[in-house]
């Protein structure tokens, strides 16, 4: 994902390693060998060719459709349509994947993507899944949807690598339908009624623009030809591009031939018919013998017994199923509806009760659908069919993963970690928990604290807080009509039954969550004494605390998001009326409406004032646009002024945003770019006095660090306050240079220290290279974040970790003050207890990887070593009963440290 198997490798001249020619003569070798992966990816392509081509032969028995996202915002439209053939998506926006892998859904089998309109929230996650459905080998997958889609590759081709995968373009036209052995799907092509008359209405005015804003050029940028993910040798300059004026024109760059008239397409998706099944009872009855005459029986033949006696295939067969009906559409404003396209399918008296729509799935939104047109429309469908609503008048956010850790760290520091404002799923109330696994009244008294101080508390805010659902049945005029709301894992059955299913839609168990944690052994002790040096701590800088600047961690993970850990992003409360954004990963959006809610989120973004990109992976800024496009929503109706954003980014950032500006949605006028390249000097800064005030900072200096082509570390100061944030990088003493004297260093510390060689490989830092880093550069307190989602809950630190007093790790929804830091070292002891099993299946994995390393050493050609086959069983059986002992000593030694840490802390 984004990347990650691929080499990445800096063009810095600050990087002193590989400096001589054999190992610049190496890294091209290594970068033309081929990748690892490719014979498994080719491999699977083959297999799932051979069970589509299988599939063919019949029609599907199961399907049904389930919402990933609700529409909510923070969340995508997403429909997943599941068959026992094949898997189908419409719409994919950010979050897709996070929420389809934390709730099982299996996008690997996924060969179609249907997209109603060109907007983020329906195509963000476009990039993102793809590169996982290549690396599960996924072979080709067909875009629907309108004229132009597929010009979002072409767009992000510098960091969506796709070279195992072919992505196809569908003609989805009106005149053709598409078809294969699961459905028929018409394409309905909708549009303001305006554009089809007259020319596209004139844009808005250009918005004002900041005062004093340098004369900035971004010419050098424009044709950016950097592959951020190819290998090139360390040690060389990063160079930007030569001016465009310079450059002959890019003619394989795609021309367009057709006019961008703002389109919506609606798909009217049509099962294949499937033959009843055969009543064995019936044949039976018959006198119909065992063999090959039930089987003509099954293909609608009719048969003559041996007797003489007529069996016709309908006597002994169930009705066939002639093949649901079910609508998507999304009608973005009420001038795109032209009924005339959905006549053959409404309730009329005259169309066949066939083509009558089991379903209709609305993305439209709730504006649109309460308009008095759009009602009428969904009445003349009859009452017979159904209708799912997927818009923002919904309130899901699907995650049930992120409450649940939250819940757990919450129990450690309620304002380090306090509990989402997200009240968009229920929680469930046990009045009889089962009894702790243990006899100790210590642990039972603990239990029974929490459930009565804080779990019941928080059922109880959860109810009174909680959205409820619209119900649109009560604003539909005339016959009530069946309208659902929808929750993530809403589910409607169309073959073989035909319903709704609420029964796998999340919900909270919060009593679980806490139990959980006490029943580990341990945990309570070591949690008593964590909150006597947080009383402590905390009453000895009562006098000196200081609210900001403040930091909330929203993405602490690494290259693709997980249910636990999303990909980067930072918010920095500068005061109260200003806040910065660090990177910006998938889901970035998504991540502020679960930690701020759904009511302060506009709130927050109009204060924020600045993005900073640190690189261009996708896993660091890919979630931007729809940033972009939140705040500006929140600026709608507000008294504030919407000002553009200054974005602090690499100047090749242009590209990708100019592209989508074109070609997709306008947002050139939400922000203003200010290259990272601009930063590097203190005496020359692009970032004027006037612009460092209005974004409530001191001084922004940015420089080269080495991880991939033109990737930046960051150090701004607020209130004479630093805070150096090292993007992704491998160790550098030009990060260490301009953040001397942080109070925070913010580190990535992607890998463990075992793993410093691939760490190396891929240019990313190991904990203790980060943490040292930190001792270099004298900041006061270093946190470490960009995990490996291989440490997802709790990254693999050593014991000696556990005694540096200003070293603290990142989780997300973590917010710090200054007068927080000196808590964030006093926490690894009970983390460790709080994911016990995590850390123990990390020490095995790293005990399997020593004895890998040590098989390997010994089979080396020319080394003498046993070989019998006895010795060799011997040997498996020694290292199974050793693995087994381990885990009981791994979990003692878990115990022990923390305790004892936490004692040695006290």
């Amino acid at each position: 994902m984004y990347g990650s198997s691929v080499f990445r490798v800096a063009r810095t001249s600050s990087v002193r390693y590989f400096k001589n020619g054999s190992n610049k003569k190496l890294l091209e070798f290594l970068a033309s060998m081929p990748k690892a992966n490719t014979a498994r990816i080719t491999e699977a392509q083959q297999q799932r060719h051979h069970i589509s081509k299988k599939s063919e032969k019949y029609g599907p028995s199961t399907v049904y459709l389930q919402v990933l996202g609700s529409g909510a915002r923070g969340v995508p439209n997403t429909l997943y349509l599941f068959t026992d053939h094949k898997r189908y998506l419409f719409n994919c926006g950010e979050c897709t994947q996070r929420l389809a892998h934390e709730h099982k859904v299996k996008l690997s089998r996924l060969e179609h993507v249907f997209i109603t309109r060109k907007t983020w929230k329906n195509i963000g996650g476009l990039p993102g899944l793809s590169l996982t459905l290549q690396d599960v080998g996924v072979p080709e997958i067909t875009l629907h949807g309108p004229e132009g889609l597929d010009e979002l590759y072409n767009a992000t081709k510098r960091f969506v690598i796709m070279k195992e995968m072919q992505v196809n373009k569908a003609p989805s036209s009106p005149l053709e339908d598409y078809e294969d052995s699961v459905m028929t799907v018409k394409y309905i092509h909708m549009f303001p009624r305006l554009t089809m008359l007259q020319d596209i209405p004139p844009q808005p005015p250009k918005r004002a623009r900041l005062g004093d804003v340098p004369a900035l050029t971004y010419d050098q940028f424009t044709r950016d030809k950097t592959d951020y993910y190819n290998c090139c040798p360390e040690g060389e300059e990063s160079k930007s591009p030569t001016p465009r004026s310079s450059r002959s024109p890019d003619h394989r760059e795609r021309k367009k031939d057709f006019i961008d008239i703002p389109t919506s397409v609606a798909y009217i998706c049509t099962l294949k018919k499937r033959l009843g099944s055969l009543d064995l009872a019936k044949c039976v009855e018959k006198g119909v013998p065992p063999g090959p005459l039930l089987g003509q029986l099954k293909s609608g033949i009719d048969v003559v017994l041996a007797d003489g006696t007529l069996v016709m295939s309908k006597e002994v067969t169930r009705p066939e199923d002639p093949g649901p009906v079910f609508i998507v559409l999304e009608v973005p404003e009420i001038s795109y509806l032209s009924e005339e396209l959905f006549q053959t399918h409404f309730d009329n008296g005259t169309n066949l009760a066939e083509h009558i729509p089991t379903l209709i799935v609305h993305m439209t939104p709730p504006e649109v659908f309460r308009h008095k047109k759009y009602q009428s429309f969904m009445a003349k469908f009859g009452p017979t069919t159904q209708h799912l609503i997927l818009n923002s008048q919904n309130s899901c956010l699907g995650s049930e993963a992120v409450h649940r850790t939250q819940h757990k760290l919450h129990l450690l520091d309620p304002e380090v970690f306090p509990l989402l404002k997200d009240p968009s799923i229920p929680a469930e109330w046990n009045p009889h928990p089962p009894v702790p696994k243990t006899n100790s009244p210590t642990k039972i008294k603990g239990i029974e604290d929490l459930k009565n101080r804080i779990a019941m508390a928080q059922f109880q805010n959860i109810i009174n807080a909680e959205v409820k659902p619209k119900d649109y049945s009560d604003e539909i005029g005339g016959p009530k009509l069946e309208i659902h709301s929808s929750r993530t894992l809403t589910m409607f059955h169309l073959r073989p039954k035909r319903e709704i299913d609420r029964s796998v839609e999340p919900k909270l168990h919060i009593q679980d969550y806490y139990q959980e944690t006490m029943d580990v052994e341990g945990f309570v002790g070591c949690l008593d004494n964590f909150r006597a040096q947080v009383q402590s701590l905390r009453y000895a800088n009562n006098a000196n605390s200081e609210e900001y600047p403040k930091v909330v961690f929203l993405g602490t993970g690494s290259c693709i998001p997980s249910k636990t850990r999303n990909t980067s992003a930072i918010i920095v409360h500068v005061d109260d009326q200003s806040t910065i954004l660090l990177d910006c990963g998938e889901g970035t959006f998504g991540q502020l409406v679960r930690f701020y809610g759904p009511r302060k989120v506009d709130e927050l973004l109009r204060t924020l004032k600045a993005i900073y990109i640190s690189h261009l992976h996708a896993d660091h800024h890919i979630g931007l646009i729809g940033v972009l496009q939140a705040r500006a929503a929140a600026f709608t109706n507000a008294p504030e002024k919407n000002v553009p954003l200054l974005l602090l980014a690499p100047g090749q950032i242009v590209t990708w945003l100019t592209k989508y500006d074109k070609q997709f949605e306008k947002i050139a006028a939400e922000y203003m770019l200010i290259p990272n390249q601009n930063l590097m000097n203190p005496n020359d800064s692009a970032l004027t006095p006037t612009l460092l005030a209005s974004i409530g900072l001191e001084s922004v200096l940015t420089c080269l660090v080495p991880h991939c082509p033109n990737a930046f570390g960051v150090a701004i100061t607020a209130a004479g306050h630093k805070i150096t944030y090292s993007g992704d990088t491998l160790p550098t003493d030009k990060l260490v240079k301009i953040g001397h004297d942080s109070t925070i260093l913010i580190h990535e510390a992607t890998m463990e220290d075992e793993l410093a060689d691939e760490a190396r490989i891929k240019m990313h830092s190991t904990t203790s290279q980060a943490i040292e880093i930190g001792r270099k550069m004298n900041a006061k307190y270093t946190v470490l974040t960009h995990f490996s989602q291989r440490y997802a809950r709790l990254p693999r630190l050593y014991a000696r970790v556990l005694t540096e007093n200003n070293v603290g790790i990142a989780f997300d929804n973590m917010q710090v003050t200054l007068s927080d830091l000196p808590l964030l070292p006093h926490m690894y002891g009970p983390l460790q207890l709080m994911f016990a099993e995590h850390c123990v299946d990390m020490e095995l994995k790293a005990a399997s990887r020593e004895r890998r390393k040590e098989k390997s050493s010994t089979n080396i050609p020319g080394t003498k070593h046993s070989s019998t086959g006895n010795t060799s069983k011997a040997t498996e059986k020694s290292n199974v009963k050793e693995t087994v002992d381990s885990v009981a000593q791994i979990k003692d030694n878990i115990e022990n440290v923390a305790i004892d840490a936490s004692v040695k802390q006290t």
